[in-house]
């Protein structure tokens, strides 16, 4: 059996996305696994295109959404998508997303903890994108900044950027100056909209780097392919 990987990021359209490219070539060269990175955003290297290819040189495909929480893009649009395209005789596994893996939680721990030992007596506001459709990523957002509380020693609050609760709900009444963590793999528009909403809120709060072009990712993505090999066992 010769298996065959699709790395699908988020994209944009009308621009191909430099982040996390080059991790995930290296990631990939290293790997000496047939593969292709897709966009579902956009309209270059999507993921029928990958599809396409990968297919013709693998008889079992592996699809890694590179994505942090399960919502609209991995329960509908790659499975829907995938559909489309994929051969009847090729068998295909996808990977749960990177959110929730111990590698991105030892990313969240270790940073957050430096910072809070740097700016003691502040909270942390721990940002993901959110979705209004499910209720499971903000539960898991939840669970992780529990996990961070009793471990960076300092209070952790979780919110979204859609979905409930958002960020001005969150924070509410309040007038201290916070770390920011904004839990996104890119460090693009959404991450800068993110900085300007609590900014206009707290503007003495420090805002802590994405996860953009961290080997952290590489790091969750080996976690959630050892857990498949895991899975088949």
């Amino acid at each position: 059996m010769t298996e065959g990987r699709i790395y699908v990021l988020h994209g944009r359209r009308g621009k191909v996305p430099s982040s996390n490219i080059e991790l995930l070539k290296r990631y990939i060269a290293q790997s000496g696994i047939t593969s292709e990175i897709a966009f579902l955003e956009g309209d270059v290297q999507t993921l029928e295109e990958a599809i396409a290819s990968v297919q013709q040189r693998a008889d079992q495909l592996v699809i890694i959404p590179v994505l942090l929480f399960s919502a609209t893009h991995i329960r509908w649009d790659i499975p829907r998508r995938s559909a489309q395209v994929l051969d009847a005789k090729i068998g295909v596994e996808t990977t749960q997303p990177l959110g929730t893996t111990e590698a991105v939680y030892r990313f969240l721990r270790d940073r957050i903890g430096a910072a809070v030992q740097e700016h003691p007596q502040r909270t942390v506001l721990l940002v993901a994108h959110g979705t209004p459709h499910f209720p499971e990523p903000f539960e898991q957002l939840q669970h992780i900044a529990a996990r961070l509380e009793q471990d960076v020693g300092a209070p952790v609050v979780a919110t979204n950027h859609i979905g409930q609760p958002r960020i001005e709900e969150t924070l509410e009444g309040g007038s201290a100056p916070l770390i920011v963590q904004r839990l996104f793999l890119t460090d693009g528009r959404l991450a800068h909209k993110i900085q300007d909403r609590v900014e206009a809120i707290q503007p003495d709060s420090i805002f802590l780097p994405t996860l953009e072009d961290d080997p952290v990712i590489t790091e969750a993505i080996t976690e959630r392919l050892g857990k498949l090999q895991q899975l088949r066992a």
